[in-house]
């Protein structure tokens, strides 16, 4: 069956560069992927594979095998940024201000990809593959909603897996993660209500620049010495606004940032110890304050034995010099987290970083990529989903 998978992934690559293209070309950002749900319903339609629409903007499609057995789950995600394109691609976006700067658009045509080989291979599979088409990666997350909307259930899923594009790997490399991959994005507001005043006579006044000042300074401190330093916690300030005249201290500061974690534990430590800095140092000026704590995505943590299993399929199919496992783990963030928490999965990722080119930076303005990769990507995935229901079902 590799020989099978590798055969229709290379005959199928010019129609999933043509989907990629199409939707590089015509990016939409979150919650508003109508046209790019129609082009897959489109694909699924002519394939006459089953479908429904999830959270709005997303898909369900279904294969099911010849023979009863597990199910199992596929994910990509849709949705672009709101960044002009510069690249020089003869797909460029017509979008003005929207582009598919995170690889998005590849991460669909590859699971669309691997659509088109499983339901080619349908009547060698023991169970069932669902293909999760999310909207919203980029912003509140379309993968929790899907969730909510029963994705998981009528058949229960019993693993699940998804890639992204790495412009940090070599083209063609494959890099496994066991355990923490990426970190939780929560975010965080902060008003600090201190009495404006005349500059010339500040002991008049409760200043909150010097009070924020304070806090952003004592948080620092916190990450290294009220937290396990071997548990990686990142704070950053990222917004500050205060006052209009050079001679006023104003009444109120306006502070913002974003907290990332990689461990539940950390998480909710981080949270608390700020909110003790914020609650102390105001009491100690006389100021007050409203703090807002904005939870995003938990860190998503792949579950070892599928991690193994996908280590183990992968490099029988692709070699052992393709495929590795990620040194670190990395404070950015990934909302297929949701799935992580939800059924044993594991994320991982795929090369497209070339020799002799520039390092493809995500979200980035140029951000662009050689899609032949998608040969990679589409035959990965139909590989573990036709792997995992045969290694269920007890043909291998």
């Amino acid at each position: 069956m590799h020989d099978n998978i590798r055969a229709l992934a290379k005959q199928y690559l010019p129609d999933i560069q043509r989907v990629r293209r199409d939707l590089h070309a015509h990016p939409e950002l979150a919650h508003q992927e109508f046209e790019t749900q129609a082009k897959i319903i489109a694909e699924l339609q002519r394939l006459g594979v089953a479908y429904s629409i999830k959270a709005e903007t997303g898909i369900l499609a279904e294969i099911h095998g010849s023979k009863p057995g597990k199910t199992v789950l596929l994910r990509g995600d849709m949705d672009a940024l709101p960044i002009l394109e510069t690249a020089d691609v003869d797909y460029k976006s017509t979008v003005d201000g929207v582009m598919h700067a995170c690889g998005h658009d590849g991460h669909t045509a590859g699971l669309l990809g691997a659509v088109y080989i499983l339901n080619e291979m349908k009547e060698h599979l023991c169970g069932t593959v669902k293909f999760m088409f999310q909207p919203a990666e980029e912003t509140d997350g379309g993968a929790q909603p899907m969730i909510d909307e029963g994705i998981m259930e009528n058949p229960k899923v019993d693993a699940a897996f998804g890639l992204h594009l790495g412009g940090h790997l070599q083209h063609g490399l494959i890099q496994v993660k066991h355990g923490a991959m990426y970190g939780a994005p929560d975010e965080f507001e902060l008003e600090i209500i201190g009495r404006g005043g005349h500059a010339a006579s500040p002991e008049q006044t409760i200043d909150p620049i010097s009070v924020a000042i304070q806090i952003i300074q004592n948080a620092q401190f916190m990450l290294t010495r009220r937290l396990d330093p071997v548990k990686p916690t990142l704070i950053s300030f990222t917004t500050i606004h205060a006052g209009e005249g050079l001679n006023v201290i104003p009444e109120r500061c306006k502070v913002g940032g974003t907290i990332r974690t990689l461990y539940p534990d950390s998480r909710e430590q981080v949270q608390a110890y700020l909110e003790q800095i914020i609650q102390h140092v105001c009491e100690m000026n006389g100021a007050q304050y409203n703090f807002n704590f904005l939870p995003s995505y938990p860190p998503l943590i792949n579950d070892d034995a599928m991690t193994d299993f996908a280590q183990r399929t992968l490099t029988s199919f692709f070699g052992e010099k393709r495929v590795s496992e990620q040194e670190f783990p990395t404070l950015g963030a990934e909302d297929f987290a949701f799935v992580c928490q939800a059924v044993p999965a594991s994320y991982f990722i795929v090369g497209i970083w070339e020799d002799g080119k520039p390092e493809p930076i995500h979200h980035h303005p140029q951000f662009q990529w050689n899609d032949e990769i998608l040969e990679t990507c589409s035959s990965a995935l139909a590989l573990l989903a036709y792997e995992f229901l045969s290694e269920a079902s007890g043909r291998n």
